[in-house]
């Protein structure tokens, strides 16, 4: 069998790295498959590297993007696409191509939760999500095969839209082992001090969903209360919801003396924040998935988990999960991970374990098997 997988429009982000790892770890034979053709930007094809029996390809019209790859897409692909081709992957999720049969994905979980959604409502933002959730679900209606990456997803999508005579599968995605470091001794709670403080962590892009702003003013009560602690916060910033962070941060620590906000870190030095952390916060109420929290998970940290979309299904009942739009609550299930060290040590060790078994070569053995599945149909 032959297999053209249309990445053309993965640039940046989980997208890629789930692509590459997929690949890397894949067996196209052992699938049945003979030959595998990746589309895809330069850059992308970089990030892939060489891999047995898989064919790079890029085009011009790819490395331009915006109006340039959906043309490639929509007009080109089709003519590159060689004769006895079985089936075509587009993991990016949306496939405007004519070729039939297809497999696609949801990648992108914001499209299809409305109220998530309308947190953006009448910015950009807003209008290309509205423009996502038509163009995907179309896909997905005409797609031979759907894989989705969290049971969370499935039941969604499945709850919007009739989806009859499409194959679903469940696949959730694999972790690096370099994001795998065993739990460090807790501390005492009286070993916290302001001069040595709790080290609370939370990696993320600042936006509406992600409720950094919760986080600071859970924080900033806990310091109320004499417990010393700082924060540190990881990621670039959306900049409608970056403008409400600062009105946030500038009321609760104008100063600047406990809220370090480091911005984007390449990808490569996010570890050396998990190794240096007491606690990691999870806060976000919208995820596809929640690469970050496994990976915070499989660096021994314990957590406190947002008990919305996806989060509660990745960390499998080892993290203590609140509401994370409830600053009281935020604080108090903070208060309870610092001040018990025994709890903390807990949920550590039952987090490293679970984010064990999440392998990117199960993903793959599970991904390829379901393509040869939808292919053979």
């Amino acid at each position: 069998m032959k297999l053209v997988i249309d990445a053309s429009n993965l640039r940046k982000g989980g997208g890629v790295t789930h692509l590459q790892e997929v690949l890397n770890a894949a067996d196209f034979a052992q699938h049945g498959f003979s030959k595998v053709q990746v589309w895809a930007p330069e850059k992308t094809l970089d990030r892939i590297g060489e891999v047995p029996n898989l064919e790079r390809r890029s085009h011009p019209l790819i490395e331009k993007a915006g109006w340039s790859a959906f043309w490639f897409r929509k007009h080109h692909l089709d003519r590159l696409i060689e004769p006895g081709t079985n089936l075509l992957w587009a993991p990016g999720g949306t496939c405007i191509s004519q070729f039939r049969p297809y497999v696609t994905m949801v990648r992108n979980f914001l499209p299809f939760d409305k109220p998530e959604r309308d947190r953006f409502k009448y910015s950009k933002a807003w209008l290309r999500y509205i423009y996502l959730y038509q163009v995907q679900l179309a896909s997905f209606r005409k797609a031979c095969g759907l894989i989705h990456i969290s049971y969370e997803t499935e039941r969604v999508i499945n709850h919007i839209a009739k989806l009859p005579g499409v194959a679903q599968t469940t696949i959730h995605h694999g972790l690096n082992d370099r994001f795998l470091l065993d739990p460090r001794p807790p501390r005492d709670f009286e070993q916290f001090t302001n001069d040595d403080p709790v080290r609370l962590l939370y990696v993320s892009p600042i936006n509406h969903y992600k409720h950094q702003d919760k986080l600071v003013q859970a924080a900033a009560l806990l310091r109320k209360r004499g417990i010393p602690i700082c924060l540190d916060l990881v990621g670039p910033a959306f900049p409608a919801a970056e403008t409400k962070f600062e009105r946030v941060l500038a009321q609760e620590d104008p100063a600047k003396e406990w809220v370090r906000w480091h911005g984007e870190v390449p990808y490569s030095e996010i570890q050396n924040y998990y190794r240096n952390a007491d606690v990691y916060a999870c806060m976000s109420t919208c995820e596809t998935f929640g690469m970050i929290l496994l990976e915070a998970m499989a660096s021994g940290l314990p957590i406190l988990c947002s008990n919305r979309s996806a989060l509660p299904e990745i960390n499998g009942g080892t993290c203590p999960e609140v509401d994370p739009e409830d600053v009281e609550a935020v604080a108090a299930g903070l208060e309870q991970l610092i001040r018990d060290k025994a709890l903390r040590e807990r949920c550590a060790r039952a987090a490293h374990e679970r984010a064990k078994t999440f392998t990117w070569e199960k993903c793959a053995d599970q991904t390829f098997k379901f393509l040869a599945e939808c292919a053979k149909r």
